[in-house]
C-alpha cells in the first residue's frame, strides 16, 4: 500500500513538472513573439527611411544628363558630388548611378579607395528588377568592398525602356549591434535558410541546414555572399529544441515581408526546467505539509476534549497578547505618522533652496551682464558727445576715428550677448568637418593683438591640411574660448605660452598658467560659474565649449598640465565610413 502511495506521488509529480513546463514555455514564446514584433518594426522602419531616396532623385536633371551623355567629365562630377552629398545627408552608405548595361557612372565613394565607378553589377538581381521597369531590393556582400549592405534599385529614364538605374545601399551594421546585449540568439534567415543577419557574429552567413547544389550555383549567379563559405552551423535537434555549442534552446519565429525573410529568436530553455522543477519541488513540499497536518489534525481530535480547559487558558493568553499587540501597533502608527510629516516637511525645505539656488544664479547673471554691458554703454555715450563736438568742428578725420572706437564698443556688447545666445544653443548637433588651420586663422586674425600685448606665444605645428569632425563655425567658437581663458589665465605674467595640438580624432591645448583647483575642475563647465572677479567675464566660456563639443559627438577633459597650467583636451569617436 505504502509503495502503491509513492508510486502515485511520483506521477502526480511528474505531471505537474510537465504541466508546469509547458505553461512556461508557452508565457515565454507569447514574450518571444512581443520581443519580434519589437524588433521586426525596427528592421523595417531602418530600411523603410531609405527606400524613399531613389523616388525622389528619380528625376532628377543632373543624373538624367549624366545617363545622356555619359561621358562628359563635367557632368559626371557634378552627378558624384550629388550623391556624395545625398547620402552624407540622408546617412546612406553610398548612392550610384549605373547605365543600362549594368556599368558604374557616378558614385558617392568617387574619391574613395573602393568607389563604384567602372564597376559592372547587372548581376545583381536588383539591378535586374529595376532594368524592367519594377523597384529592386536586394540584400548581400558588397562585390566591391566586402562589407554587407541592403539595396534599393530603381529605373531611370523611360518607363518602358529605363536608360540607366539609381541604386542605393544602406548599411544594418549598427542595427546588429544594438542586438549584442540580448542574452538571446536572434538572426534574419532567408529563403535558403542562410543567417544574412545576427546577434553574434560567429552565426552570420551561416546556414541552419547544408544547401542544395542548385542553391550555391544561383547565390553565386548573384554574387549574394560571395566570398563567405555559408557552412552549416553544427546543430543537434532533441525534440522541439535546437542545441547549439552545449545549449539547448527554443525557437520563435516571426516572418519578414521583404525578400521572405524569416525572424528567429532563439532563447535558452534550461531556465524553463529549472523553473519547473523549482515548481514541482514547492508543490511537493506543499502536498507532503498537507498530508502531514491532515495526520496531525486527526491526531489533535484524540484530545481535543481532555484539552478543553487548557485551551481557555490559551485563549486568554492570546486575547492579552492581542491587546499587547495592538498598543504596539497603535504607537508604530504614530511613528510612522510623524516620519511621514518630517519627510514632508523635508521635501519643503529642499524644494524652498532650490528655488533659492536659482534666485542666486539669476541673480549672479544678471549682475555679471549688467557690469558687463554697463561700461562699454557709458563709453559709447561719452564717445558719441565727442563724435558731436567733432562733426561740428568739422575735425573728419578724428570723427572717423571716433566712429570706429563706437564700433568696437558695440562689437564688445555684441560678444557678450552673443554668449548667451551661443549657451542657449549649443545643444544642436555640430558635427561635420572643418579644417583646423583654417578655423585657427580666423580666431587669429582678431585674438593676435592681444597675444602681442601680453607677450604670449602660441606654439603649434599643425598639419595645413588637417581636418576635424567638427562644424567650422563652432570649432572656431571652441578655440576663441579656449584661448581667451588661457589669455586671462596668463594675464600679468612674464614669459607666457599656449600649446597647440591635434590629430583627426584628438585637439589638446595647454597653458603654463596657474592652472585650476582640482576640486573645480568639475565646476568650471557649468553655466555662470567663473573664478573671475564680477564684471570680468559671465562664467559661459567653458559651458558654450562643453556643449559644442558634446554636440560634435565628442567629449571634454580639463585637468592640470605636467608642466603647470591648465590643460584641455577633446577627444572623438574614431568612426571611417564603409561602402
Amino acid at each position: 500500500m505504502s509503495l502503491l502511495l509513492v508510486l502515485l506521488f511520483m506521477l502526480l509529480l511528474l505531471w505537474i513538472w510537465h504541466s508546469s513546463w509547458q505553461r512556461l514555455a508557452e508565457e515565454q514564446e507569447l514574450q518571444a513573439q512581443q520581443q519580434l514584433l519589437i524588433y521586426r518594426t525596427a528592421l523595417e522602419a531602418e530600411i523603410a527611411r531609405f527606400e524613399n531616396i531613389p523616388r525622389v532623385l528619380q528625376s532628377h536633371p543632373v543624373l538624367l544628363a549624366t545617363l545622356a551623355e555619359p561621358k562628359d567629365p563635367d557632368r559626371v562630377m557634378q552627378a558624384n558630388l550629388l550623391l556624395e552629398r545625398i547620402g552624407r545627408e540622408t546617412g546612406a552608405e553610398t548612392l550610384y548611378l549605373m547605365d543600362a548595361h549594368g556599368f558604374t557612372l557616378a558614385s558617392g565613394n568617387w574619391n574613395t579607395p573602393t568607389s563604384f565607378i567602372g564597376q559592372n553589377y547587372r548581376y545583381r538581381p536588383y539591378f535586374k528588377d529595376a532594368l524592367q521597369g519594377s523597384f529592386g531590393e536586394f540584400y548581400g556582400v558588397g562585390a566591391t568592398t566586402g562589407v554587407p549592405g541592403y539595396f534599393f534599385g530603381l529605373p531611370l529614364g523611360a518607363d518602358s525602356r529605363p536608360s540607366g538605374v539609381l541604386a542605393v545601399k544602406i548599411s544594418l551594421l549598427a542595427l546588429e549591434h544594438s542586438w549584442l546585449p540580448s542574452r538571446d540568439l536572434l538572426m534574419v534567415v532567408d529563403p535558403d535558410q542562410i543567417v544574412a543577419l545576427a546577434s553574434r557574429p560567429e552565426l552570420k552567413f551561416k546556414t541552419l541546414i547544408p544547401l542544395a547544389p542548385e542553391a550555391r550555383q544561383r547565390l553565386a549567379a548573384t554574387r549574394q555572399y560571395v566570398p563567405m563559405r555559408l557552412e552549416p552551423l553544427e546543430l543537434g535537434i532533441k525534440g522541439q529544441q535546437r542545441q547549439w555549442q552545449g545549449q539547448d534552446y527554443l525557437v520563435s519565429e516571426l516572418p519578414l515581408p521583404r525578400l521572405d525573410w524569416r525572424l528567429q529568436l532563439w532563447w535558452p530553455s534550461a531556465p524553463l526546467s529549472t523553473n519547473a522543477s523549482l515548481i514541482t519541488a514547492t508543490s511537493g513540499v506543499s502536498l507532503a505539509a498537507l498530508l502531514l497536518l491532515l495526520l496531525y489534525w486527526r491526531q489533535r481530535r484524540r484530545y481535543i476534549r481532555a484539552q478543553l480547559k487548557a485551551k481557555g487558558e490559551l485563549e486568554h493568553k492570546v486575547m492579552e497578547r492581542t491587546s499587547a499587540l495592538a498598543a504596539s501597533n497603535y504607537q508604530l502608527e504614530r511613528q510612522v505618522q510623524e516620519r511621514i510629516q518630517a519627510e514632508a516637511r523635508l521635501r519643503s525645505m529642499q524644494h524652498e533652496l532650490i528655488q533659492s539656488n536659482r534666485l542666486a544664479a539669476l541673480g549672479q547673471m544678471a549682475a555679471s551682464v549688467a557690469h558687463e554691458v554697463n561700461q562699454p554703454l557709458t563709453a559709447l555715450k561719452n564717445q558719441s558727445a565727442n563724435t558731436l563736438m567733432l562733426a561740428q568742428r568739422g575735425m573728419y578725420p578724428q570723427v572717423e576715428e571716433s566712429l570706429q572706437t563706437m564700433g568696437r564698443l558695440v562689437d564688445r556688447m555684441a560678444r557678450l550677448t552673443s554668449q548667451l545666445k551661443m549657451f542657449a544653443a549649443t545643444r544642436r548637433t555640430t558635427a561635420g568637418r572643418a579644417r583646423l588651420q583654417e578655423a585657427l586663422d580666423n580666431v587669429l586674425s582678431w585674438l593676435q593683438p592681444k597675444l602681442d600685448e601680453q607677450d604670449i606665444t602660441l606654439c603649434h605645428q599643425l598639419d595645413p591640411t588637417l581636418y576635424l569632425p567638427m562644424e567650422l563655425h563652432a570649432l572656431e567658437q571652441v578655440l576663441a574660448n579656449l584661448l581667451v581663458n588661457s589669455l586671462d589665465a596668463l594675464a600679468d605674467m612674464a614669459g607666457g605660452h599656449i600649446g597647440l595640438e591635434a590629430s583627426p580624432v584628438r585637439l589638446t591645448l595647454w597653458d603654463n598658467g596657474p592652472g585650476i583647483d582640482t576640486a573645480l575642475l568639475d565646476k568650471v563647465t557649468e553655466p555662470f560659474y567663473s573664478t573671475k572677479q564680477l564684471g570680468q567675464g559671465l562664467g559661459l566660456g567653458l559651458a558654450i565649449v562643453r556643449d559644442l563639443v558634446e554636440a560634435s559627438d565628442a567629449r571634454l577633459v580639463i585637468r592640470q598640465h605636467l608642466g603647470g597650467g591648465a590643460e584641455f583636451i577633446i577627444g572623438w569617436t574614431d568612426g571611417q565610413d564603409k561602402d
